[in-house]
């Protein structure tokens, strides 16, 4: 049996586990979601590379509590406060 992660490589999805909250979700709600501050970012490696996703949650513990839940090592690394063409 393999421990190898198959990361798809169109969408953020890791061994049939999506890992980015995110995917999707209109640049205006991201940015409703960064304002309230219950965008956390996560990590994680596979393949010798590593993979940026996302969980909404509304605390850091929570999302400490999801990101191991999803079983890729994903940690979680900050609160997204801002996305690009802020509004």
């Amino acid at each position: 049996m393999s421990d190898e992660v198959r990361v798809d490589p169109d969408r953020p999805v890791a061994d049939g586990v999506p890992f980015d909250d995110l995917f999707g979700i209109p640049l205006e709600r991201m940015n409703a979601l960064a304002a309230r501050e219950v965008m956390l970012l996560t990590e994680f490696r596979a393949d010798e590379r590593t993979y940026g996703g996302s969980i909404i949650c509304g605390s850091i513990d929570d999302a400490e509590a999801r990101a191991f839940g999803r079983g890729l090592g994903e940690r979680v690394i900050g609160t997204l406060t801002r996305t690009s063409l802020w509004s």
